[in-house]
Formats: structure tokens, C-alpha cells, sequence
């Protein structure tokens, strides 16, 4: 058995922490969606060989290195949020100020697994659209290679969930160190977490069924009890450690 708080007990909290702040942080993850969207778009185009893909997919990776800056910044708005802090838009520039380097680093580690992980899908979604009529070995091949890199990624994600909260509660430590104390800390918890995600999925498909605008407020929801659940588990090791 384990005293961390039950999911709805999370969720319960982060309603309450931002009952007077929707505006803010919904503001805040539109400005956010907006800025990957416009960086991914003017980084992307569309790949007429091999060459071109592997030149495309490496732009992209870069981009979303870089984006591990607003992503450190947007996990101090919403800690921010469960801390009880005032929170406001700018916090999603914090990772500007604040170990912009580490932030990368660790960002870097997603990413780089997601392509190396995702580089057999890419080729053969890549060969299925140049062929007109594609073998159903390349069709098998090309569900098992996305259904592979899924799976890795779920589990690398959850796994590592915690590293960009461990950032903003311990600067001092090094990217690796904060990426190995997400390991150790998780241990254990790693299907309450993706439990914890599945109960968004309703919401997510309502949200989509009415025309997307309650997404906003799913979206909000959703970061703020991860959130939620970062400090519970922080707090329940420290106790555990005392």
C-alpha cells in the first residue's frame, strides 16, 4: 500500500488552487501551444527523398531541444500553482532566467530517444506513402514500429516524468542527477501516474465531441494535478527519508 494522495484527492486540490487563476494559466498554455505550433511549422517542410527527411527530422529535433526552455517554464507556473504562489504568464519564461542549460539537457534526453526510437516508423510511413499499392509486410511493419516507439515513450515519459519539477525544487544538481532522482523516486509509482493520465482521456474526447473549447480547461486541469502529484510524491519520499 502507499500514502501517496488518490487521484481524486489530487485533482480535488488543484481545483480548488485554481478556482481564481483559470484565466491566467489558460492564457498562459494558449501563448505556449501557439509558440510550438509557428516554431514547428516555419521549421518543418515537406521531404521529396531520403536525404530530406533525415535533414527535416534533425531541424525538428533541434527545435524541440530548444523548447525544453518553455517547458521548464511552464512546470514553474503550475508548481507555482500548487505551491500556492502567485502565478502569472510570464512564469512561462522563467526557464530563460533560471538553468536555461540544464533544462535543455534534460529536454534533450526525451528527444533524442523519441528519434532515435522513432527513426524505423518515420522511414517506413515514409516508404507506405511513396507506394502506390504497399505489401501488408510494410503495413505489419509499419504498426509494429509505431506500436514500438509508443510503448518506449510512455515508458520513458513516466519514468522520467519528474526531472523538470526536480529542476525548479533542486537547481544545484546536475541534469543527470535530476534525471536519475526521477528514477529512483518513481519506482513504484510509475502505473499510478499513467492511471492518473488515463482519467483525463474522457475529458479529452468530450472536448473534442464540443468543438474543442474545453480543451482549454482539460489542459489546465490535467498540468495542474501532474503537478499535484510531483509534490505529493516529493513529500511523502521526504517524509519516507526522515
Amino acid at each position: 500500500m502507499t500514502n501517496l494522495k488518490s487521484t481524486s484527492e489530487l485533482k480535488a486540490s488543484v481545483r480548488e488552487q485554481a478556482l481564481d487563476k483559470y484565466g491566467t494559466l489558460i492564457g498562459a498554455d494558449i501563448l505556449y501551444a501557439v509558440i510550438i505550433f509557428f516554431v514547428s511549422a516555419i521549421a518543418t517542410f515537406t521531404a521529396n527523398g531520403v536525404v530530406q527527411l533525415i535533414i527535416n527530422e534533425l531541424i525538428v529535433l533541434i527545435i524541440y531541444i530548444l523548447m525544453g526552455i518553455l517547458v521548464s517554464g511552464k512546470t514553474y507556473l503550475y508548481m507555482n500553482l500548487v505551491y500556492s504562489q502567485t502565478v502569472s504568464i510570464s512564469d512561462l519564461f522563467f526557464g530563460f532566467k533560471k538553468n536555461p542549460e540544464k533544462a535543455v539537457i534534460i529536454q534533450a534526453f526525451f528527444v533524442i530517444i523519441d528519434f532515435v526510437v522513432g527513426l524505423p516508423a518515420s522511414y517506413l510511413i515514409y516508404l507506405l506513402r511513396q507506394t502506390t499499392r504497399p505489401s501488408s509486410d510494410l503495413i505489419m511493419l509499419s504498426l509494429l514500429a509505431v506500436l514500438v516507439e509508443l510503448v518506449v515513450n510512455i515508458y520513458i515519459r513516466i519514468t522520467y516524468s519528474q526531472a523538470f519539477y526536480l529542476l525548479h525544487d533542486f537547481p544545484d544538481r546536475s541534469a543527470k542527477e535530476l534525471l536519475a532522482t526521477s528514477h529512483r523516486i518513481m519506482n513504484g509509482y510509475r502505473l499510478r501516474l499513467l492511471a492518473l493520465n488515463l482519467t483525463f482521456v474522457p475529458l479529452y474526447l468530450l472536448g473534442i465531441l464540443t468543438l474543442g473549447i474545453p480543451l482549454l480547461w482539460v489542459n489546465v486541469y490535467r498540468n495542474g494535478t501532474l503537478a499535484a502529484f510531483y509534490q505529493a510524491l516529493i513529500m511523502l519520499k521526504a517524509k519516507k527519508s526522515e
